[in-house]
Parts: structure tokens; C-alpha cells; sequence
């Protein structure tokens, strides 16, 4: 693997330290340019096409109400003629099944479970699994001829059976045994979309999405930062296609400077919740770079590693914002995911040699998904 190193970063951090520090935007004048650009974000994502054939929509994971803006964005997209989704959460495997599924005569539920089920045992999620449903019925709207809405799986199935102990380089290699994730989707959405001149909104999680940015490689136990990493799926896109690609993020927090298990953090020290507070209409899209929002900065997130005069701009192109934290909600559990039937395949799928030992049946499993959802607890500290 490729990564920006650490004599990049120390230049890059000499250099940064030396110039000129950019006035950042006072609440007054982000409050204005929202008033003089209101977007939905469904219209913000749309509009974002016209200028580019590669959105990366990078979310936190299991917010409810970002599975939901994808559901609603696909007639919107293929209205506006992107007719493809790059999608995260299942194997680029079943392709063949995916496509069946979306363009069969009638709906089938227990196939598209299938689907998701054999990206990630535990990923049984309903907003997640309507996203297919949402281009199923699209495509069921057209006429005959009409080219159809695709949405195409990213990942390949990882082994995880094959880990039985500790991570050690050698045994990770087996259970990744098609290589870097995030180079295999990079791979799929080069080959499946810019190969073929065709637009895509890419639907993943937010380190997946990083176009320009390159992710702190920093080792929190020894308080190291070992270089940057240039090779996500949205660097290794961005790489190929520049800015073409772009990435849009959604709301959500960050990381903390203080770790990975540290109580997270607000996005830029608070700056945009503390905008949107005034606004009656908080669902909103709009652009980060070239606009008042990308001077904002942060101090107490890992994202500053690496880049002494950090600013929202360096970090995404776009924003989305619908609701304040404490309004956010999980996705849902669906208690038909996992089953008698394939509890012995989920066990022997999921990637922590402990929790094999803990989800024993069906509704431990249900138990579990419903624990990682349940965004009221995660996010308390954000009343």
C-alpha cells in the first residue's frame, strides 16, 4: 500500500506553519450565505452533478435519516440522469443477484436480505435494505426500453472465518484475500462508471469518501503520527479523474484528538450547529469549498493530525445538514435478518473471534444490531 509519508507531512506541516492564517467566518456571515443559497439536500446533491460525475456521500454509519436521503434521492437522480448508486454494505459478488433483483416483476425481500447479508452479518438494517427496494420501484415506474436504475454492491466478502486469533499481517492478508477494500472499490467504481462515462452518487462511510483529504495515520497509544493516507476509494478516484469527483459530507461527529474511544466530538469546534440554531428549516445542502464554511477550523479532532492550519475546506467539499444531534435517530434492526437457518454462516462471518462466542442465536444477533443503532445513547453527550 501507498501513503503520503512522514517527511510529505513534516513539509507539508513547514510550509502550512509559515503562511498566512485565513480570516475564518464569523456566525453572522455563514447565516448569510445559507439565506442567499437554500438547498434542500436532495436538491443540493442533484444540482452537484452538473458539474461532476462522481459524488461521495460519506456518512457516520446508521443514522436513520441519511439511509433516508438516499432512498430519496434515486428517483430524484434519475430524473437528472445519473442512473447508478455506488453502495458500501454488500459484495460486488452478487452483482448478478443485485441486478436480477431490481429489475424482477415483483419485489423480493428475502433475496435482497440475502444480498446484504453476505456483505456483513450484522448490517441487517431496514433503511439500509430499502435503498434497494427505493430503485426497485423506480425501475418499476418506467416504460419498457427505458434504461434502468442500478445500484452496484462496492465490497468483496471478506474470510473472516480464517481469523481465529491474533490480527498478524499474514492472516489479515487471507481473510482480505482480494486485497485493500478500499482499493477494490475504487477499482469497481473506475471500471463501472468512469470507464463508461456514466455518473454516480457513491453512497459509504466517510473515510471511504475522502477525495482531497488524506486520513492521519496516527498511532494514539504512542502519540505518532506516521504519515497521511492517500489511498481511500475516494483518493484512489480522485486520483484518476480530479475534480470530477467530489466529496459531500454528512453531518455527524468527529473523531476526537484525545482517541478513537474518547467521547467524540462536535464538527468544527460547533461552528455549524451553532448556525443552524437559527434556522427554522434545518434540512440544507451547501458547498464547503470556496464559501464561508470552508475557513472554519477545529482544534480537538484527530482530523487536525497532519495539518497544522486545518480548515472544513481541506476535509470536504460539501455539507448536509438535517437535524442537531439530539434529534438523530438509528437505523432499524430487521428481526428476520439473521435466523435459524443462517446463524451458523453469521457466526462464522463476523470479523471478532469474540463476539463468535457471544452471538449465539438469532436474537443476540437482533440484540447486537440494535445496540450499534441506537444513536440516543451513542450521541448523549450532544444534548
Amino acid at each position: 500500500m501507498r501513503h503520503v509519508s512522514l517527511l510529505a507531512v513534516i513539509l507539508v506541516c513547514a510550509f502550512a506553519a509559515v503562511a498566512q492564517t485565513a480570516k475564518v467566518a464569523s456566525q453572522q456571515e455563514l447565516a448569510a450565505y445559507l439565506k442567499a443559497h437554500p438547498q434542500s439536500p436532495e436538491e443540493y446533491v442533484v444540482e452537484k452533478f452538473k458539474t461532476h460525475d462522481i459524488v461521495f456521500l460519506g456518512e457516520y454509519h446508521r443514522i436513520r435519516h441519511d439511509a433516508e436521503l438516499v432512498q430519496a434521492l434515486i428517483p430524484r437522480l434519475y430524473s437528472a440522469g445519473v442512473h447508478n448508486l455506488g453502495f458500501e454494505f454488500a459484495p460486488f459478488e452478487d452483482q448478478a443477484d443485485l441486478d436480477r433483483l431490481l429489475t424482477a416483476s415483483g419485489y423480493d425481500e428475502a433475496l435482497a436480505r440475502k444480498i446484504l447479508f453476505h456483505g456483513m452479518p450484522t448490517w441487517g438494517y431496514r433503511e439500509y435494505l430499502d435503498i434497494y427496494r427505493a430503485a426497485w420501484q423506480v425501475n418499476h415506474s418506467l416504460p419498457v426500453g427505458a434504461p434502468r436504475f442500478r445500484v452496484f454492491n462496492l465490497m468483496y466478502r471478506p474470510n473472516w472465518s480464517l481469523l481465529q486469533g491474533e490480527r498478524t499481517p499474514e492472516v489479515m492478508s487471507k481473510v482480505w484475500y482480494k486485497g485493500d477494500p478500499d482499493a477494490y472499490m475504487a477499482q469497481v467504481v473506475l471500471k463501472e462508471f468512469v470507464a463508461k462515462n456514466e455518473k454516480a452518487l457513491v453512497y459509504c462511510g466517510i473515510h471511504h469518501a475522502f477525495t482531497r483529504y488524506h486520513q492521519p495515520l496516527y498511532d494514539f497509544d504512542k502519540g505518532n503520527l506516521d504519515g497521511l493516507n492517500d489511498e481511500r476509494m475516494g483518493n484512489l478516484v480522485y486520483e484518476q479523474i480530479g475534480s470530477r469527483a467530489m466529496t459531500v459530507y454528512l453531518h455527524a461527529p468527529w473523531v476526537s484528538s484525545k482517541g478513537w474511544d474518547a467521547p467524540e466530538v462536535r464538527p468544527v469546534n460547533g461552528a455549524i450547529d451553532a448556525v443552524m440554531s437559527d434556522f427554522k428549516d434545518t434540512r440544507i445542502g451547501f458547498d464547503v469549498v470556496g464559501t464561508p464554511f470552508g475557513t472554519l477550523s477545529a482544534r480537538d479532532t484527530y482530523y487536525t493530525f497532519g495539518y497544522p492550519s486545518f480548515k472544513l475546506a481541506d476535509f470536504a467539499d460539501g455539507y448536509i445538514y438535517q437535524k442537531p444531534f439530539r434529534d438523530y435517530q438509528g437505523v432499524t434492526a430487521d428481526p428476520q435478518f439473521v435466523t435459524q437457518s443462517n446463524l451458523q454462516e453469521a457466526i462464522a462471518n463476523l470479523a471478532s473471534p469474540e463476539a463468535r462466542k457471544l452471538l449465539t442465536s438469532p436474537e443476540r444477533f437482533l440484540h447486537a444490531m440494535q445496540e450499534d443503532a441506537d444513536m440516543q445513547s451513542r450521541l448523549k453527550d450532544f444534548k
